[in-house]
């Protein structure tokens, strides 16, 4: 592979993220929503950048690997740049990411493509001021306090959905914003109903439109945990005792699912939420769209074919099926 994209002028940026894996199995996804929400964003610029080549690693939080650097911080996400350069030209070959500044900074320096992705973007910062407060009050329903704060984060975040005339939060494609958004809102559907029996009120038809294009995007369930590893990542903030679980409310013995359905009725009289019109046949039926819809809906969540170097399972790269290095050939 040339270091050079097809045009000789730009550096290939080549780089390895590293996330948290599976605390139930140790090799696949964790549930961690920060590592996700990087490993969405690494996913769509690799779609979208034909100079982007990367390998995503699931790692063991109590045990780095043989190639980190000694001072290193112990958080994940990490990135490890194997060769590149910034937009100021200056070569970050060897460079180590491991802080949230950080690697905001890194993803920013080499998105040339999509500025959606861009979190001081001015829509997305627009809609960061609109969701930046549900994840904590999601926290603070967890751990015993009423659902009201939440459910009022939610409501805030259904009315704005409603007003845009797209299908995610800024645009028809996933920025910056939904790359938070989406990962803490699955928790919140997981964990919630999990611990707390909360389910994501109904009538809320715009955050469930939301959803359902969300679960469509490779980006959002090839990145996404399993529900067991989610209810897993509470037991010890949630206040409540476990109320799913097929095999005692015991998460670690059950086989891995991904919630990825759309409750009956709550859509109606929706549509996908695209500005764009969409060429349909007059005589469709409501409940045909309703067949096309739940066709759409893939599964998620294909486990890593092997290991990686210095016993580090490689989990997924810009391909969606993952376990692959992505480039721009």
């Amino acid at each position: 592979m040339s270091a050079t994209d097809g045009d000789g002028d730009s550096p290939m940026q080549k780089f390895e993220l590293y996330i948290k894996a599976s605390a139930i199995d140790k090799e696949t996804k964790g549930a961690d929503p920060i590592c996700q929400q990087f490993f969405m964003i690494t996913c769509l610029l690799g779609e979208n950048q034909d100079d982007i080549d990367f390998k995503v690693f699931t790692v063991q939080a109590d045990c780095p690997p043989k190639n980190f650097a000694a001072g290193w911080s112990k958080k994940y996400p990490v990135v490890m740049v194997n060769s590149g350069r910034n937009k100021s030209g200056q070569d970050i070959s060897g460079m180590m990411y491991d802080t949230f500044e950080e690697l905001e900074t890194f993803f920013e320096s080499i998105n040339r493509e999509c500025p959606e992705l861009k979190r001081k973007n001015i829509p997305n910062q627009t809609a960061m001021g609109v969701v930046e407060n549900v994840y904590k009050y999601f926290n603070h329903f967890i751990s015993g306090q009423a659902e009201k704060g939440l459910v009022t984060e939610l409501k805030k975040l259904n009315e704005y959905l409603e007003g845009q005339e797209t299908k995610f939060l800024v645009d028809n494609v996933l920025s910056f914003a939904d790359c938070h958004l989406l990962p803490r809102l699955q928790h919140i559907r997981v964990a919630g109903k999990a611990y707390r029996e909360f389910d994501i009120p109904k009538e809320f038809s715009y955050v469930w439109r939301y959803l359902k294009n969300a679960y469509e995007q490779d980006a959002f369930k090839s990145t996404m945990p399993s529900d067991q590893d989610i209810v897993f990542f509470y037991e010890k903030k949630a206040k409540n005792p476990l109320k799913m679980g097929k095999r005692g409310g015991k998460p670690t013995l059950e086989k891995f699912t991904y919630t990825m359905d759309i409750p009956e009725d709550c859509l109606n009289g929706l549509d996908n939420g695209s500005s764009q019109p969409e060429e349909v046949p007059e005589e469709t039926s409501p409940a045909a769209d309703a067949d096309a819809d739940a066709d759409a809906v893939a599964d998620a969540g294909a486990d890593a074919d092997g290991d990686a170097p210095n016993g580090v399972s490689e989990e997924g790269s810009g391909d969606a099926n993952g376990g692959s290095e992505a480039s721009g050939e």
